[in-house]
């Protein structure tokens, strides 16, 4: 039987410190309990050097970026990495090379691989660039395929393009997986891709929820400088308008007008600037933290009361789950994997997504109306609270994602 060595890659990017970063975590870890031998390359990397480090026992690669002016400077750049990767990859008869990809819109690197090494490769999507700018928007997506006079906009032909390149990208893979089914749905709406080849595999985090007596939340809470009579609605992302932060603490005006003892904390680096802006008559009574280590952000959802998610469009929701976890009651966008994850008055609650005006939002009012339900009973919180712990037990456990993973790689 041949030994398996697997080659994890990434690109580097933002969002490799947010959700991709927590996959691939993820599935280090998994990969460490088996005997499976791997290593994690970052494509576009720091530094004017090709980088190695070792740790708990697998390569951490980092290939470095070039500026490349068009795709042709691409190709090159793709051809030589997959020349440079020459002394690290193993080929030999009795090795079988898995190539596990995390990124899209790059089927000139697949091609590179092919052409250099005997391989499998599996393609993960965590995310596309054309549903995160149209907000997650399919009709729109759908209308642009098939409306050829649409594609003479400029935005729009640039969506289409990225589109077909992902499909490019799909189709030259062995094993493509979605992280949530409406990834898969739409991708099989606009392409011929072949079914057998695709998967759904959600994402997963380890149980690490801890549970608190009072007093060692109050002690907590004191440690955060947060009163003990103090409501905290939490949001932990990025700061970019996908997420809703803007929607977020017009809602969270609105409730200040009938609850004094709430607190908005606001996990995660972006636009600051643009945000402050909306919150002047009320900045006390709302914290950003910028981006905080794993520590930081656990303690906040052990002393937080209701944790919010309000995006207009998420591919997976991997904060919803992390929040279910730790058996925090939700409010999320009715959007994408969220709409997946969360089950409406059991799970936690959903609002609309609407479109006014041709663009994709959350209305602040319904939002703040569903958060006030969540304030105003803590028992009803309480048992979506319970319930999504769960569904998280029995979905988004790790050990289901790594039974998966194993069994997709056995199966190439």
């Amino acid at each position: 039987m041949k030994n398996r060595k697997v080659y994890i890659f990434n690109s580097a990017s933002r969002a490799a410190n947010y959700g991709i970063g927590t996959y691939i975590n993820q599935l280090t870890s998994c990969l460490s309990t088996v005997d499976i031998s791997f290593d994690v390359i970052y494509l576009h990397g720091d530094g004017k050097e090709i980088s190695v480090t070792e740790e708990k026992g697998y390569r951490q690669i980092s290939i470095p970026n070039a500026h490349c002016r068009n795709k042709k400077e691409l190709e090159y750049y793709y051809r030589n990495v997959a020349y440079l990767l020459d002394e690290y990859i193993i080929q030999n008869k009795n090795t079988e090379c898995i190539f596990h990809l995390n990124f899209m819109t790059n089927p000139l690197f697949i091609s590179s691989l092919k052409k250099r090494y005997r391989c499998k490769i599996i393609l993960v999507c965590h995310y596309t660039n054309w549903s995160f700018s149209l907000l997650g928007d399919e009709k729109r997506l759908l209308s642009i395929v098939k409306d050829k006079s649409q594609r003479k906009k400029s935005t729009n032909k640039q969506y289409y393009n990225e589109l077909k390149e992902d499909i490019r990208m799909i189709k030259k893979c062995n094993r493509f997986i979605c992280v949530a089914e409406h990834t898969l749905n739409t991708f099989l709406k606009v392409s011929d891709i072949e079914d057998k080849k695709c998967q759904i595999i959600n994402n997963a985090l380890k149980d690490e929820y801890k549970k608190l007596t009072s007093t060692q939340k109050q002690t907590l809470k004191a440690r955060w400088w947060i009163g003990d009579h103090t409501k905290i609605i939490l949001f932990v992302g990025r700061l970019d308008e996908v997420k809703g932060v803007g929607l977020l603490i017009n809602a969270f005006k609105k409730l200040l007008q009938t609850h004094s003892n709430i607190h908005l904390i606001l996990v995660g680096d972006g636009d600051y600037n643009r945000l402050f802006t909306e919150t002047s008559e009320c900045c006390t009574k709302i914290t950003f933290t910028g981006k905080l280590g794993k520590k930081k952000v656990q303690e906040l959802y052990q002393v937080a009361d209701i944790g919010v998610i309000p995006s207009i469009h998420e591919e997976f929701g991997l904060v919803a789950i992390e929040m279910m976890m730790h058996k925090l009651p939700i409010v999320v966008g009715d959007t994408g994997g969220l709409s997946e994850i969360v089950k409406d008055n059991v799970t936690g609650l959903k609002v609309p997504v609407k479109t006014l005006n041709g663009k994709r939002t959350i209305l602040p009012q319904l939002l703040s109306q569903k958060i006030m339900q969540l304030l105003d009973n803590e028992q009803y919180a309480s048992e979506l609270a319970e319930n999504g712990r769960k569904c998280f037990l029995e979905k988004y456990d790790i050990s289901s994602f790594r039974d998966k993973i194993l069994t997709l790689y056995k199966s190439l």
